[in-house]
């Protein structure tokens, strides 16, 4: 009897481990815009939060974010376009399991680089597909293990709206956009490979979303251009749209890997 009891007291001290254990994220490209609003709303959650930079030392709002959620933020240093780095900060992490890889790290041609064909660098091209496409899925190899032993097995990808092929109606970034329709092939495919494990592979669109509260703005007038002109448009996404994205990836399965999400739970085409 008791055996039975100390096997009992310690499965149930184990259940209530599982239970007390904050789930963990890793998220890519969180010195900025959606990637740092991420890292702020899952701290916020009482999540665990691994957020990798390029340069840690310049990422003052990061930073801030980690002074301000103690124990909650983790700062890690990784070019995802790194493969070395990718591979060192998996194993790293090998013993960790995280339950959401946030893969947001990517090249925003629509801000930077060349837009048009006419003007096309195919240097450019390259590094815009390496970073967006072959890197992404590079990341989720080297972290595949972790997110496999964790509670969730969640992989969420950031794509963009432009990357659906059936909304095509101009050509307008054109490498920005091919990369994100790779992506979502690329990925859509993996998830093929990972479900066996329980591991989701969800592409999603998160929009541009108004991390700055721009719409809130008194006077839009001393609003940046850009946003002015997506506020005017009604396309900018709001602030909360980040949160909405983290409540759809909790509820989302292996079950909806064959959907292209929007952040709003919407589906796209392909």
């Amino acid at each position: 009897m008791s055996k039975f009891i100390a096997a009992a007291t310690l499965l149930l001290s184990g259940l209530l481990t599982m239970s007390a254990r904050a789930d963990t994220v890793l998220v890519t490209g969180a010195t900025q815009g959606h990637g740092l609003a991420f890292v702020e709303d899952y701290a916020a959650r009482g999540w665990r939060v691994i957020a990798t930079a390029r340069d840690p030392a310049n990422a003052k709002d990061l930073a801030a974010l980690a002074a301000r959620y103690k124990d909650k933020i983790v700062i890690e240093q990784l070019d995802i376009t790194d493969f070395a780095e990718v591979d060192a900060l998996g194993a790293k992490y090998k013993s960790t399991p995280i339950d959401v890889l946030n893969l947001n790290g990517a090249i925003n041609s629509f801000r930077v680089g060349p837009e048009t064909f006419a003007k096309m660098d195919y240097a450019w091209l390259e590094t815009v597909l390496k970073t967006n496409v072959t890197a992404q899925l590079y990341v989720a190899q080297a972290f595949l293990e972790s997110v496999a032993a964790s509670r969730q097995k969640k992989i969420a990808v950031m794509s963009a709206v432009g990357g659906s092929i059936s909304g095509v109606r101009n050509s307008v970034a054109p490498a920005y956009r091919a990369s994100k329709a790779a992506v979502n092939m690329l990925m859509r495919a993996y998830g093929e490979e990972v479900k066996g494990r329980g591991v989701a592979v969800l592409v999603i669109a998160p929009g541009t979303v108004d991390v700055h509260n721009y719409m809130d703005a008194p006077d839009l007038s001393k609003v940046p251009e850009r946003y002015r002109r997506q506020i005017e448009l009604k396309v900018l996404a709001p602030r909360s749209a980040i949160g909405a994205m983290i409540d759809l990836i909790d509820r989302l399965t292996v079950a909806d890997i064959d959907k292209f999400h929007q952040w709003d739970g919407k589906t796209l085409p392909w």
